[in-house]
């Protein structure tokens, strides 16, 4: 009976020891901690592209360096202007943005906080 024990006792522990482990590593190795880490936005671009979507008006751009930033979210008034901004090199600033969070662009009560362009300066 006590081998019995024993036995279950050093299951047990090392169970444990082995969801200890499991959890410590999957923290290091979280894909949230790396969606955490801040994404380096252009402060400076060309708009190549303006697409109105369901939820945003999402923005491609060029930074200075030739790369590519795609589908970045701004307000819809962005899109409505396509001759002000299309090609053209602008100054950009980010902020917080509330935006819907449904499936379809119909309204349903529920919205979500992302980082978008808040402000877009045509610089000449």
């Amino acid at each position: 009976m006590s081998t019995t024990k024993n036995i279950l006792n050093l299951s047990l522990v090392g169970f444990s020891i082995s969801v200890l482990a499991a959890s410590t590593i999957g923290f290091f190795y979280s894909p949230s901690a790396v969606q955490a880490q801040k994404s380096q936005r252009p402060t400076v671009a060309r708009v190549t592209q303006l697409s109105n979507g369901d939820l945003a008006c999402y923005i491609t751009l060029v930074d200075s360096k030739g790369k590519k930033h795609n589908s970045i979210v701004g307000g819809f008034d962005f899109c409505a202007k396509p001759k002000t901004y299309l090609n053209k090199r602008v100054r950009l600033t980010y902020g917080q943005m509330r935006i819907n969070d449904c499936q379809s662009a119909e309204p349903c009560g529920k919205t979500r906080v992302v980082t978008g362009i808040r402000k877009m300066q045509v610089i000449k």
